[in-house]
């Protein structure tokens, strides 16, 4: 499964951008479907506000998480 959306927050919810507004969306469906190149997974999200869209796995973004680095005047 993608790392980027397992959930690293213990919160019990897949969030990713919804692909069309960005807002925060929850993933409320996995599922893998047929094709003539293999299996491919795919996951129903549902945003804040109510778009729903049947997505490919690989093409979901996940919320940006801001990394701090220390600054010129941090401590070390």
């Amino acid at each position: 499964m993608n790392d980027r959306l397992q959930n690293n927050q213990g919160t019990g919810l897949d969030l990713v951008g919804c692909p069309a507004c960005a807002a925060p969306a929850e993933i409320v469906e996995r599922y893998v479907l047929e094709s003539t190149d293999g299996p491919i997974e795919h996951a129903t999200v549902l945003c804040a506000d109510r778009h729903r869209f049947t997505v490919l796995v690989e093409r979901l973004v996940s919320p940006r998480v801001q990394e701090r680095e220390p600054g010129r005047w941090a401590s070390r």
